[in-house]
C-alpha cells in the first residue's frame, strides 16, 4: 500500500480511516512475532478506508507493515477476496524480481506471512511491506507539470509491459493458480463467468427494502457481441503465444510513485490477478480514454451514489479531448508506447510473437474494459444490499454508476459497428 501523501495526491484506497473491523491484538501479536523475522509489538493499527486492509505499525522493527485480509460472512462468488492467490503471485513475483536485473524487476510490495487459519482475526489474511509514496487519484495529474505528467504515464506503460512480458513458466505457479491461456483462453471464460456473476449480482435483494440490484443496461443486447468478440480476439492472440499475467484491475490508483520522481515504485490490489491476455490490462489503464467527460447531470447523479464522493478517478473521462486540453499523450501514443515495450520484452525474453500498432481487437477490449468496470460497480452495489461492503462509503443505490458504464461500452459497440471493424 501507498501512503496517503499530501491531500491532492492521495487516493480513498490509501486514505487511513478509524478501525471499522477491529483485529484481535492477543492473537495476531503472538502470530506475527512467530511468522515475521524481528517483528516485536506492542503495534500500533489503522485501517484503510476502501479494503479490509490494515496498517500496522510494530514497536521493532522501524517500519510500517500491511495486512490484507478477506472479508468475514458469506460472499456472492467463491473466487472473490481469495487473498491467497495474493498472496502467491506477490510470492512469486518476489522470487522473479531476485532473479532479473533491477532494470526488468516489476515493482510490488515484498510479502512476509500468509495465514489461512480464521481463528487468528476471523478469516484468512497475509502481510506485506508498507511502500510509501505517492497515489494519484486524478488520472489528468492536474498538480504536475506536462513533462512529469508524461513521464508518469509512460513508467505507469512500461512497468505493465514488464508484467504482462514475464513468461508464465518462470514464474512456477500451481496448475490450480489459474488455467493456461493457450488451452482455456482468458476473454471467452472471462465474458462467460462475469456475465454469470452479473446476473447473480443483479438479484441480489436489499436487506431492508427486498428490491433487487437489478442488471446492467444493455446486458441483453450486448451478450453475443461479447461473446463473438472474445472469440475473435482469442484467435488473433493465439499466434502470440501462451499469454501472461494479468493483474486485472490495473490503473492509475493502483500505483505507486516515487515521492519526487515520475516512476512507478509499487503495484497495489492483486484481488483479481490471473493469466490471460495482455490487452485486459491495457484496457483498463486506459479506460479513462475510452468515454468522454461526464455531463454535470450524469457527474451529479453518479458523485451521489458511487462508493464515495472522494475517488472519482474513473469518472474522468478524456475522450475527444486533445493533449492541448488535458497535459496528457492521447491514446493512440500510449498505445505505441505499449507496443514498443512488449516487443522489447519478448526479445528480452526470448519470446515469440510480436505487436504492432493500431493494436488488434483493441476495440472490443475497450467496450468489455467498460462493461467490466459496470460488472464490479454492480457487485459493490449487491454487497452493500447484503450488508457486506468492505468499503466505509459503498452504497446499494449506485444504480447510475453501473448503468453509465454499460450505456458506455454500447457506445463503443456503435462506433466500432459505424465504422467496419466489427470483424476486428
Amino acid at each position: 500500500m501507498g501512503s496517503s501523501g499530501t491531500a491532492p495526491f492521495a487516493s480513498s484506497g490509501s486514505e487511513l480511516s478509524s478501525v471499522r473491523s477491529s483485529l484481535p491484538l492477543d492473537k495476531l501479536l503472538p502470530y506475527l512475532e512467530r511468522n515475521i523475522d524481528g517483528f516485536k509489538g506492542p503495534i500500533q493499527v489503522k485501517q484503510f478506508k476502501s479494503n479490509p486492509t490494515y496498517l500496522l505499525s510494530p514497536a521493532f522493527p522501524s517500519r510500517s507493515f500491511v495486512l490484507r485480509r478477506a472479508p468475514s460472512g458469506p460472499l456472492l462468488s467463491p473466487t472473490a477476496h481469495r487473498v491467497d492467490r495474493e498472496f502467491l503471485i506477490l510470492s512469486a513475483l518476489n522470487r522473479y524480481n531476485e532473479s532479473v536485473n533491477a532494470e526488468h524487476a516489476v515493482p510490488v510490495p515484498i510479502v512476509y506471512c500468509l495465514c489461512e487459519d480464521k481463528d487468528v482475526v476471523g478469516a484468512a489474511f497475509y502481510v506485506m511491506e508498507f511502500i510509501k509514496g505517492r497515489v494519484f487519484t486524478d488520472v489528468r495529474l492536474a498538480q504536475l507539470s506536462e513533462k512529469e505528467r508524461w513521464a508518469c504515464w509512460q513508467s505507469a506503460i512500461q512497468t505493465l509491459t514488464k508484467l504482462s512480458t514475464i513468461p508464465i513458466r518462470t514464474l512456477d505457479l500451481p496448475a490450480s493458480f489459474a488455467p493456461s491461456p493457450s488451452e482455456k483462453p482468458y476473454f471467452p471464460r472471462q465474458v462467460g463467468s462475469l456475465l454469470r456473476v452479473s446476473s447473480a449480482q443483479s438479484k441480489a435483494k436489499n436487506k431492508d427494502t427486498g428490491e433487487e440490484v437489478g442488471p446492467i443496461w444493455g446486458t441483453d443486447e450486448m451478450r453475443d457481441w461479447f461473446s463473438v468478440g472474445a472469440a475473435q480476439v482469442t484467435k488473433l492472440e493465439m499466434e502470440r503465444g501462451e499469454g501472461g499475467v494479468v493483474h486485472g484491475d490495473y490503473k492509475l490508483d493502483n500505483l505507486i510513485f516515487h515521492p519526487t520522481e515520475p516512476k512507478v515504485i509499487g503495484i497495489l490490489d492483486w484481488e483479481l490477478c490471473t493469466l490471460g491476455s495482455p490487452l485486459a490490462d491495457l484496457g483498463n489503464l486506459l479506460l479513462p480514454f475510452s468515454f468522454p467527460p461526464i455531463s454535470p447531470d450524469n457527474l451529479y447523479k453518479i458523485r451521489n451514489t458511487s462508493q464515495g464522493g472522494d475517488d472519482m478517478t474513473l469518472l474522468l473521462g478524456l475522450k475527444g479531448l486533445s493533449s492541448k486540453q488535458t497535459g496528457l499523450p492521447q491514446r493512440e501514443e500510449l498505445e505505441k508506447w505499449w507496443v514498443n515495450g512488449m516487443n522489447d520484452g519478448l526479445t528480452y525474453h526470448k519470446a515469440q510473437g510480436g505487436w504492432e500498432a493500431p493494436i488488434p481487437g483493441m476495440e472490443w477490449v475497450r467496450s468489455w474494459i467498460l462493461f467490466r468496470l459496470a460488472i464490479i460497480a454492480q457487485g459493490i452495489a449487491a454487497r452493500a444490499a447484503l450488508g457486506q461492503a468492505s468499503s466505509a462509503d459503498a452504497r446499494a443505490d449506485s444504480r447510475p454508476v453501473f448503468d453509465f458504464f454499460g450505456k458506455m461500452a454500447w457506445e463503443v459497440k456503435m462506433e466500432v459497428e459505424h465504422e467496419g471493424k466489427a470483424k476486428l
